[in-house]
């Protein structure tokens, strides 16, 4: 499994508006326009179930970036 293709993935799927020309791994979440609360359940709900980890409430609320969320999952699996 291709860890970053299926982090982007995640990110896709959750962004249904995002191009791919417009993703970043460092982009912050203040850069998405509809990056909310529910955007960010959906992409820890997402990971989680991806990659079939738990995160924290900690973790889920720190992650603001691509880079973020994929550092975050390397260090469950």
């Amino acid at each position: 499994m291709d860890l970053e293709q299926e982090v982007q993935k995640i990110f896709f799927e959750a962004f249904p508006t995002l191009k791919e020309s417009q993703f970043d791994w460092n982009k912050k979440q203040k850069d998405y326009e509809n990056w909310d609360s529910f955007a960010q359940l959906n992409l820890i709900t997402l990971a989680e179930s991806t990659f079939d980890i738990n995160l924290t409430l900690d973790e889920s609320i720190s992650i603001t970036s691509a880079k973020e969320l994929l550092d975050c999952i390397k260090s469950h699996l």
